[in-house]
């Protein structure tokens, strides 16, 4: 059995942690310290300006409804009409497994690259 040391969290931090694990079949702890993990690595990978503005974003109580709204058929398909509006450029696999660009519903243009 692994040993471990107590480490108290806000509730809300906990209760976000309890509801991620749940999904992730995961305990609390096992959250936690996934958490914890990728925290390492971004902080690692990235600027500490980066860091920053990412602390000061999740800090946004409204942020788990809007993930949630995500999850659901109406978000999706928001999600997909405001990426539409705003970035009409999309790219996709071609049949013969290039990237291509798609110009619109029913065409595709010119090779983009190679997979």
């Amino acid at each position: 059995m692994a040993s471990g040391v107590p480490v108290r969290l806000s509730e809300g931090l906990a209760g976000s942690a309890r509801a991620a694990a749940e999904v992730l079949d995961r305990s609390l702890t096992e959250q936690v310290e996934h958490w914890a993990r990728l925290g390492q690595v971004v902080e690692s990978a990235i600027s500490a300006r980066a860091v920053q503005q990412l602390k000061a974003r999740s800090y946004d109580p409204g942020l788990a409804n809007r993930l949630a709204l995500a999850t659901t058929p109406a978000g999706r398909a928001n999600a997909a009409k405001l990426i539409r509006e705003r970035d009409p450029i999309r790219h996709g696999i071609g049949k013969d497994g290039t990237i291509v660009r798609v110009v619109s519903r029913r065409s595709r243009s010119t090779r983009a690259a190679s997979r």
